[in-house]
């Protein structure tokens, strides 16, 4: 599957950078093109100066001139000033980026102002002119630490409401749980979390474009799947079992035991996908799921794959499956799991909660005291 990526604000600036850095090791190493083109919209020159440098020409930065009405912390601030600079933005882009793409990936902090406010304004507009082309969004929430700033709780409470409306697909990372909730302080440590989230789409992008003999598996999991598979809110994980030692060369074939420790490795590696989903939820209020198996063309069977589709149905049994494979690893078995069209989340609900409570608090009359007569 072939993306168009736009990264709105601080934190979608770096993720769409690790994307074009995505793309430029899908094109070294396994000769695709996954990303058609990637945009890091900003208004803040010093962050767009602070990305990696692309290896490829895939990123684009774009300045976006100006100042936020108000004190420009909330996601309506964010949200007016996209709206008057849409049609600048747009026309900083390529158009050749938006027709080769399979569908376009919004990305941004839920907790900041110019990214939380920005998404759903692009997603409306991506919607109105490509209307064959899903528009997805992929939604950071905040760390733990960051919860005591009824700032960003406002801005990822309005943030939520509104994405869920634009978008066919939200996919969710939360901060609270993916890599650790501790305070974020070192650039290194951060760029590491932004890695490491780019990559868990790196094999579900690739499956569908190495369409070549020596490449695919028994069922090839194609654009169309992903895009029939993604709907409301959603969640992704992958996990990875590697094999204790290599097959001998001169051996054509598994025997009985080889083909039973390579199938429980691939049931591993889904166990940790599962483990690691990008944020808590309850597998069976899923309504879509897939899976993809990425093994050496060596170690795979039929039963394998057998295997893991009884798993994620026993897990999620009213979930709409899809399954794939793809021979893409080199000495271990990897599993991407997603979960969609989620009925309740209770990480959603929390930030609701917390919102209206802020709100309530900040609307509520000074408690009175008795009141001291002050006439002479």
């Amino acid at each position: 599957m072939k993306l168009l990526v736009i990264g709105i604000g601080d934190c979608g600036c770096r993720l769409a950078s690790e994307f074009a850095q995505l793309d430029h090791t899908a094109r070294a190493k396994r000769r695709v093109v996954i990303v058609s083109r990637a945009y890091a919209l900003n208004n803040d020159q010093a962050c767009l100066n602070s990305l990696p440098k692309a290896k490829t020409e895939t990123l684009q930065p774009i300045l976006i001139r100006g100042l936020m009405a108000g004190d420009g912390k909330s996601t309506e601030s964010g949200a007016n000033f996209m709206r008057q600079e849409s049609d600048r933005v747009f026309s900083a882009m390529r158009l050749g980026g938006f027709f080769e793409a399979d569908a376009f990936m919004l990305i941004a902090g839920a907790g900041g102002a110019l990214g939380s406010g920005g998404v759903p304004v692009l997603a409306q507009i991506l919607k109105e002119r490509y209307v064959d082309k899903p528009v997805y969004g992929l939604i950071i929430l905040p760390f733990d630490y960051e919860l005591d700033d009824p700032q960003r709780v406002h801005n990822t409470a309005i943030c939520l409401k509104s994405v869920d409306k634009v978008t066919d697909a939200a996919i969710l990372i939360d901060g609270g749980g993916f890599g650790t909730g501790q305070h974020v302080t070192t650039v290194e440590h951060m760029a590491s979390v932004n890695r490491d989230i780019a990559h868990t789409f790196y094999d579900l992008l690739c499956a569908g474009e190495m369409m070549v003999g020596k490449n695919m598996g028994t069922n090839v999991l194609d654009a169309g799947d992903i895009k029939q598979c993604l709907s409301g809110w959603s969640a992704i994980g992958v996990g990875r079992a590697d094999f204790s030692e290599s097959l001998l060369p001169w051996k054509k074939s598994q025997d009985f035991k080889e083909k039973g420790s390579a199938t429980l490795k691939a049931v591993e590696a889904m166990s940790q996908a599962l483990l690691h989903l990008s944020v808590d939820c309850k597998l069976e209020n899923a309504g879509r799921s897939l899976y993809l198996l990425s093994v050496p063309a060596r170690y795979a069977n039929v039963d394998m794959v057998k295997m893991l589709g009884n798993r994620l149905r026993e897990l999620a049994p009213n979930a709409e499956m899809r399954e794939g494979s793809f021979y893409g690893s080199d000495n271990y078995a990897q599993v991407t799991v997603v979960v969609s069209e989620l009925i309740y989340l209770e990480r959603i609900k929390q930030f609701y909660d917390r919102a209206a409570r802020l709100i309530t608090a900040s609307t509520s009359p000074p408690a009175t005291g008795q009141i001291r007569d002050t006439r002479p």
